[in-house]
């Protein structure tokens, strides 16, 4: 992962220009590395010589244009805070990348392209946070599964390739070869995910209009016990008595009565998807 750098404010950032001596020339200095003077490699006829950089400083009559958000495309105004990334995509370095604070992180995949990077990106949207049956747990692992499926067949159509044009096989065909059925053995391992049965919804006492139909003006799911459904209504009953009266009106038609809903309480489908991500660990267990 690219380091993220913060920084608090945005600054004016400015062209840079050649530090001049007294006699209008730039200026140099010798460069050090490990404590003693960096020097060329010695040539044929060339002995090895010290290695100088030119000196630079800000040239406040050459302003550089604002930054732009990478992520929504604005301009990085002076003064705001931002963020930037500089991945190193060659022996040289990689171009700087910049970023609102207030914009999400990168994701791998948005500046690199290796195979873990696309792999990242393939498992990124596995998500069961809004599942609520077995099958939307299924359809997740299948779309996922199909992901990795696609980049197995790029890496064995690489492979073949290589073998091809090289006309037998090389330890980079081999790599992509074994990355190819890494990958398609991984799917099928996320296909075959063992998914928890559903939980049957359990009996909840509900304050009801008194004809088996709970009340909207009470907890939608219910509530864990009768006392705790008796007291839901006494309070409603209190907030709500005439002006006057000494005790809380019952002069209505709500009942507390036990009913089984038809689907399991919000609470049980978030134990079970705990219990789901469990088992489908094997989603963030990349085999490359």
């Amino acid at each position: 992962m690219a380091r993220v750098t913060h920084v608090k404010k945005a600054q004016q950032r400015y062209g840079t220009k050649p530090v001049l001596d007294e006699d209008g020339k730039p200026k140099r200095t010798q460069v050090m590395k490990n404590g003693e003077p960096k020097m060329t490699r010695a040539k044929r006829g060339r002995p090895a010589r010290p290695v100088y950089m030119t000196l630079t400083e800000r040239d406040l009559n050459d302003p550089k244009p604002l930054e732009t958000c990478d992520a929504c495309n604005k301009p990085i105004e002076i003064g705001t805070p931002y963020k930037w990334i500089q991945p190193k995509t060659s022996a040289n370095g990689g171009r700087k990348r910049s970023r609102h604070e207030s914009c999400p992180n990168w994701k791998v995949w948005e500046y690199s392209n290796s195979w873990s990077a696309r792999i990242a990106q393939a498992v990124d949207g596995f998500s069961i946070e809004d599942a609520e049956s077995e099958d939307d747990v299924q359809s997740a692992l299948d779309d996922v599964a199909a992901a990795i499926e696609e980049l197995a067949e790029e890496s064995a159509t690489s492979a073949s390739s290589m073998e091809d044009g090289f006309g037998h096989s090389t330890s980079q065909s081999e790599e992509a070869a074994e990355r190819a059925e890494s990958l398609e053995t991984w799917a099928g391992e996320i296909k075959d995910v063992t998914i928890p049965d559903l939980p049957e919804p359990e009996p909840r006492w509900f304050v009801t209009n008194g004809d088996g139909v709970p009340s909207d003006l009470f907890e939608e799911d219910g509530y864990d016990s009768e006392s705790d459904a008796d007291h839901a209504l006494a309070m409603h009953r209190d907030d709500n008595r005439p002006e006057g009266a000494e005790d809380a009106t019952e002069d209505d038609d709500f009942e507390v009565e036990e009913i089984t809903p038809d689907e399991p309480s919000e609470e049980q489908l978030n134990d079970w998807r705990d219990e789901v991500r469990d088992a489908c660990s094997i989603v963030d267990e990349s085999p490359v």
